[in-house]
């Protein structure tokens, strides 16, 4: 998951390789499919990106009525348009805007979430002392200058689950999602609830005692989680861990892989290791890893530093890289929070 914000950007103009009535825009990293001479170089535009629900009337001066994906036809999704992938909207400048600027709640454009299936929900109490949400991982294209050209970095595969936050509070036990957990609300245990069979499943309580106060983040995936199933039976959902943070710090990668080596914690395969560049970036394609047997579109990458660092655009650096044809499947790309 990335925070969400229609920002005012400059963009870059391009032609469009199989139309003389299109051209391609470049935001940041993001491109769109726009009409021929409506933009030029060096504009100031507002991006709306993916996810967005745009109100009626900003839906019609985009002259989009009718064309926006939802029951409303007001959302916001990637589309192929002859050929090249479109990845947003954008939008002419208002004269008082400047760049960099927010614009969300001035177009009154929200976030379309879907809504939290009923084995994932459950009743909340509040999280106890040294609890925190995860990471905001933030898409590669909105920042693409944080990751450094040549820093070692790893990447392993986004599977299509929903993210389990879990840990120990003075010997307390508590669970949560990513989005409960970011409003400091955790899951009371309940027998029904996905995340504490998982838990239960995995004995990952029992693997994270003697580390003092302790968050383990991962992904709990396939068993009717998602529309994506990975070949795990619909009963029997599947977990692997992706960070730790024990006294409030996230560990550097080998630290977090050798205290799961340890303690029997499932981890993803690693997809790469190496200095960061378009090798790096191949991994978002392709098919998944983790079955074994290619199921699936890969969802894409997760690109972090070896040793963790932060920056000043984004905090702690770690980024997200999509598989684009996994952005134009048939299924819907829904995170739960």
């Amino acid at each position: 998951m990335s925070s969400f914000a229609v920002l005012v950007r400059r963009m870059e103009v391009f032609p469009h390789p199989n139309a003389d009535k299109l051209e391609l825009a470049k935001v940041d990293d993001y491109r769109c499919v726009v009409k021929k001479g409506e933009f030029r170089t060096g504009e100031v535009v507002a991006y709306i990106p993916e996810a967005a629900l745009l109100p009626p009337e900003l839906v019609g001066e985009l002259g989009l009525t009718g064309k926006l994906a939802g029951p409303e036809k007001n959302r916001v999704k990637a589309v192929r348009l002859r050929g090249e992938l479109s990845q947003g909207l954008v939008l002419k400048a208002r004269p008082h805007w400047k760049e960099g600027e927010d614009v969300t709640a001035e177009l009154g454009v929200r976030k379309w979430s879907p809504p939290i299936p009923v084995h994932l929900s459950g009743e909340l109490e509040p999280a106890p002392p040294g609890w925190h949400g995860y990471t905001e991982i933030e898409n590669l294209k909105r920042f693409p200058q944080v990751l450094l050209p040549g820093e070692e970095v790893v990447a392993t595969e986004k599977v299509h689950g929903s993210c389990t936050l879990l840990g120990l509070f003075e010997g307390k036990r508590v669970l949560s999602s990513k989005g409960y957990g970011a409003g400091r609300k955790v899951i009371k245990e309940d027998q029904k609830n996905l995340y504490w069979k998982v838990a239960r499943a995995y004995r990952l309580f029992e693997r994270l005692e003697g580390l003092g106060d302790v968050m383990l983040f991962g992904e709990t995936f396939g068993g009717g989680v998602q529309d994506l199933d990975y070949g795990v039976p619909r009963d029997e959902p599947a977990y692997f861990a992706f960070d730790l943070a024990a006294g409030g710090r996230y560990l550097d990668y080998d630290d977090f892989r050798k205290v799961c080596g340890e303690r029997g914690i499932p981890l993803l395969p690693l997809l790469y290791r190496g200095p960061f560049g378009p090798e790096c970036l191949a991994q978002a394609n392709g098919r998944e890893s983790w079955s074994g047997r290619q199921l699936h579109l890969r969802e894409g990458i997760v690109i972090r530093p070896v040793k963790e660092r932060h920056d000043p655009t984004i905090g702690r650096v770690i980024l997200k890289s999509i598989n684009e044809e996994y952005l134009l499947r048939g299924g819907e790309a829904t995170e739960y929070e």
